[in-house]
């Protein structure tokens, strides 16, 4: 009689993490899916109704994604477990803690999913879902498409990101090398800021996929300026005459979209030497800090 109580417990302690692949791979969506509005929402493509401003709608939505956690835990019972508790922390402080809409998708891509995968292998003895053979087969299915959709969703997440960005971008392009007038010192025969902007802004609507100047990704928040003749991107100084931009994109389109400006820039002595390339890698976004810090 003992062996076959062992037996049942046995079997719903196996049975527990089948009864809840479901729920995991519905917010495992759930995720994607935020991640991606937000990221839509950066790039303006549409705009929240009654929106106060892209961090507050952001941090709402990432801490909506906490409660749903918190009430995913509840619903399998591992709410009171040290382990859920100590993650469902984590992902509160980072929330409350990020400062932008892309710190918080960092916070939702990082923190959201271990907790999420915390409270996934949470066990307690002793409970869950006996199912047959049939059933089981069912749900294991239902795990197949469900799995299908986050690596569709995964896929345009990743393009999305790329596009808006904040992910690393290869593919053929140009780089642009604008140079001063050979030995001008008068303000207009030097590159400035607008020339850099003119330059960047011909290049996008020329089909670019993205754009680095002096190794700075070019995203919908950067800046292009000058502090006397320090030249800074993402509030921070690159290298100039000659300041180098390069584009992911169609050569012939890209080079052809450059080419006014070229000569008008070329009626004060400045150049651009355009070079084309097989494949280029721009980095991310990295918000004007150091990649190193």
């Amino acid at each position: 009689m003992k062996a076959g109580n062992s037996d049942k417990v046995h079997h719903a302690r196996d049975s527990f993490p089948n009864s809840i692949l479901r729920p995991l791979f519905i917010v495992a969506l759930i995720l994607l899916l935020l991640d991606t509005i937000m990221l839509a929402r950066t790039l303006s493509l549409f705009h929240f109704p009654g929106e106060l401003d892209e961090f507050g709608m952001a941090q709402r939505g990432g801490f909506g994604v906490a409660v749903q956690l918190e009430n995913f835990a509840k619903q399998v019972g591992a709410l009171h477990l040290p382990e859920v508790e100590e993650a469902l922390s984590r992902l509160d402080a980072a929330l409350g803690l990020a400062a932008s809409p892309a710190e918080v998708a960092h916070a939702l891509s990082v923190e959201a999913r271990e907790a999420q995968e915390v409270i996934a292998f949470a066990r307690e003895g002793g409970t869950g879902l006996q199912r047959n053979t049939g059933e089981r087969a069912k749900i294991e299915e239902q795990v197949r498409e469900l799995q299908e959709e986050v690596r569709v969703f995964r896929k345009e997440l990743d393009q999305l990101s790329q596009a808006a960005g904040f992910a690393e971008l290869s593919g053929p392009g140009i780089i642009v090398y604008a140079h001063d007038a050979e030995d001008g010192f008068r303000s207009r025969e030097i590159i400035h800021d607008k020339d850099v902007r003119d330059i960047a802004n011909l290049l996008f609507w020329s089909g670019a996929k993205g754009v680095e100047v002096g190794g700075r990704r070019i995203v919908a928040q950067s800046s292009i300026r000058c502090a006397g003749p320090i030249l800074l991107v993402n509030q921070q100084p690159v290298a100039v005459n000659p300041v180098v931009i390069r584009a992911v994109g169609d050569h012939d389109s890209l080079r052809d979209g450059l080419f006014e400006l070229s000569e008008r820039l070329s009626a004060d002595g400045k150049r651009l030497e355009i070079e084309t390339s097989e494949m280029i890698t721009l980095s991310a976004y990295t918000k004007g800090y150091d990649r190193e810090s």
